[in-house]
C-alpha cells in the first residue's frame, strides 16, 4: 500500500515536523509513504533554515509605527498572501506532485493548524483546497488527519475552508473547537482526535525518570516572539516586562531556569530577555534546532512553562509536567483535550496572576512523582484519544482490498 503524505515538513518550527514524522513512524506503520510540503515540496527537496533570522531595520520601524494601522496591515498582509500564492501554482511542482499521486492509493493531509486566517485579507483554504483538488482529479480517497482549523477573521474563510474539508473523504480534528466547524456543516466523517505528537516514544523510562528528577529542581521555560500574534508594541514591551519578572522570581528562589523554544525564530526574544540575566547562575539559554536537541533538554527538566503547543506536547510525552501560557485558543483546547485546564493562563493575564503562576509551580515541583504519575497518565489517554486514526487506515485498506 502507497500513500502521499502532505505535512508542514518544510517549517523551521520543530514541532510541524515532528507531526510527519510521528504519524509516519506511529500511524502509517507497513506503508510506503512520499511526503510533500504544502507547497508541493517533495521530501528530498527541501531546504529548512534552521539559523535565526532577525528582524530589519524596516520590519521594525512597521511594527513600531504602523501596523496598528489597520488599513496598511491589511494592505502588507495581503502583499504577503500574494507573494506566497505565486509559490501555489509553480507547474513543475504541481506535476511532480500529481506523479506521486498517480501512485498512491491515497492521500493524508497530516496535522497542524492547516487553515487559519488571522487577517481579513487572505484566504488561507485556497492553499489547503489545491492539494484537496489535485487529489479529486486522480480520485484518490483522502483522510487528513487530526489538524486543527481557525481562528477565522471572516465568514467568507470560515466557510472556504469548510467546503474545502467537505470534499474529503474522512477528517480528523486534534481538537474539539475546530471539529465543531465541520460537525455543523454535516460531514458524515469528521470525528475527534487529538495532536500525532503526543504519541512520540520516551526517551527515558518511566522509573528512570523519576529516579533522576528527585536530584535536581529545573525548570525550562519556553518563549515565544509574542508579535507574531499580531499584538501591538506595547503589548509585546508587557510581554518581555511579565516574563523578565517572572524569571528575576524563579532565579531568587534558587531555580535552576533554562529558556528554550522550539521554534528557532523565538531566539530573538529570548536573547532579549536573556541580557538582564547575563550574571546570574540560575538562568541559562539552552539553542534548540532538532528534535534531539528538545528532547535531550527535556530529560533534564521537572517541569516545562510552555507558550509553543508543541514544546508541551513533546513535554507531555517524555512525561514531563507542564504549565502552559496561553496565546492563542489552541493551547488553551490542548488543555482541555488534557483535562487540566487550571493549568494554562493567558500571557495577556500573566501580571495580575503572578501569585496564581507562583503557587502552581511550587505545587508541582513538591509533588514530583504524583505529577510524573500524571503526565503518564495522560499519555495513554492521548493514545487512546488518536485511535480512531487507527480505525480510518483500517476502513482504507478494506476499501482498497474490496476494489
Amino acid at each position: 500500500m502507497k500513500a502521499t503524505l502532505v505535512s508542514f515538513i518544510d517549517s523551521s518550527n520543530i514541532g510541524d515536523r515532528l507531526i510527519a514524522e510521528t504519524l509516519s513512524e506511529q500511524l502509517l506503520t507497513g506503508i510506503e509513504i512520499k511526503k510533500y510540503s504544502y507547497k508541493l515540496i517533495e521530501e528530498s527537496q527541501v531546504k529548512i533554515n534552521k539559523n535565526l533570522v532577525r528582524r530589519s531595520k524596516p520590519h521594525d520601524i512597521y511594527y513600531k509605527y504602523f501596523r496598528q494601522l489597520p488599513l496598511i496591515k491589511n494592505v502588507v498582509s495581503k502583499g504577503k498572501w500574494v507573494r506566497s500564492r505565486r509559490r501555489m501554482y509553480d507547474s513543475e511542482d504541481i506535476q511532480r506532485f500529481e506523479a506521486a499521486l498517480q501512485q498512491s492509493d491515497f492521500l493524508m493531509i497530516g496535522g497542524g493548524n492547516a487553515i487559519f486566517d488571522l487577517s481579513p485579507a487572505t484566504l488561507s483554504a485556497q492553499r489547503f483546497d489545491q492539494v484537496v483538488s489535485l487529489a479529486k482529479q486522480h480520485q484518490l480517497p483522502i483522510f487528513v488527519s487530526s489538524i486543527g482549523i481557525g481562528p477565522f477573521s471572516t465568514k467568507k474563510q470560515q466557510n472556504a475552508a469548510i467546503a474545502t474539508l467537505k470534499k474529503c473523504d474522512f477528517v480528523s480534528f486534534r481538537d474539539k473547537r475546530s471539529l465543531e466547524y465541520l460537525k455543523n456543516a454535516g460531514h458524515p466523517a469528521a470525528y475527534a482526535s487529538v495532536d500525532p505528537v503526543f504519541l512520540l516514544p520516551e526517551v527515558e523510562t518511566f522509573e528512570q525518570l523519576k529516579a533522576q528528577k528527585k536530584l535536581q529542581q529545573r525548570i525550562g521555560i519556553c518563549v515565544i516572539d509574542y508579535r507574531i500574534t499580531g499584538c501591538s508594541r506595547k503589548d509585546y514591551l508587557n510581554y518581555l516586562k511579565d516574563m523578565k519578572n517572572l524569571i528575576h522570581d524563579l532565579a531568587a528562589a534558587k531555580k535552576e531556569i533554562m529558556l528554550f523554544s522550539s521554534e528557532v525564530q523565538d531566539y530573538e526574544t529570548i536573547e532579549t530577555l536573556y541580557v538582564e540575566f547575563l550574571k546570574d547562575p540560575q538562568v541559562n539559554v539552552v539553542f534548540v534546532k532538532e528534535k534531539e536537541d528538545l528532547l535531550a533538554l527535556y530529560q533534564s527538566l521537572n517541569l516545562v512553562i510552555g507558550t509553543r503547543m508543541h514544546s508541551m506536547i513533546v513535554a507531555v510525552s517524555q512525561f514531563v509536567p507542564i504549565i502552559g501560557l496561553s496565546w492563542q485558543q489552541k493551547v488553551v483546547e490542548m488543555f482541555k483535550n488534557l483535562g487540566i485546564e487550571e493549568d494554562v493562563l493567558a500571557i495577556a493575564d500573566l501580571s495580575k496572576k503572578r501569585e496564581i503562576l507562583s503557587k502552581k509551580i511550587d505545587e508541582k515541583l513538591e509533588n514530583t512523582d504524583q505529577e510524573l504519575i500524571e503526565m503518564r497518565r495522560h499519555k495513554e489517554e492521548m493514545r487512546r484519544a488518536f485511535a480512531i486514526n487507527y480505525e480510518i487506515i483500517d476502513t482504507l485498506q478494506q476499501h482498497l482490498v474490496d476494489v
